[in-house]
């Protein structure tokens, strides 16, 4: 469902960095903290775009072993989108949660 390569917004990259430099989570790691995180707090997707500019990685090292959880919560919260908007949906809660988790500082909060 999600393509094999993606890539994330300017301002979640941005966030993500922080979080890298305040715990040494690398960003793919930090996207996963953060859309679990968007997700937890409730955020929806209401289908505007998004400019995806940053960090092109493939699926797996965006989403680890995590890849069919991840797209089952997506299917779940969003039943009739489109693959490339399953994308944007979830690039829009990484984009939406790092916000959240920029502000760790330490691995330990983390988890």
């Amino acid at each position: 469902m999600l393509p094999q390569k993606m890539k994330i917004s300017e301002k979640a990259f941005t966030s993500l960095r922080r979080l890298q430099n305040n715990t040494g989570l690398t960003v793919n790691i930090g996207a996963r903290l953060a859309f679990f995180a968007s997700i937890e707090r409730g955020f929806s997707w209401n289908g505007e775009d998004i400019q995806l500019t940053q960090r092109e990685l493939d699926k797996y090292s965006w989403l680890g072993d995590h890849g069919d959880l991840v797209e089952m919560l997506l299917k779940q919260k969003y039943p009739n989108l489109e693959a490339q908007e399953y994308y944007k949906a979830w690039a829009s809660h990484v984009d939406d949660g790092s916000v959240t988790v920029e502000s760790i500082s330490s691995i330990t909060r983390a988890l």
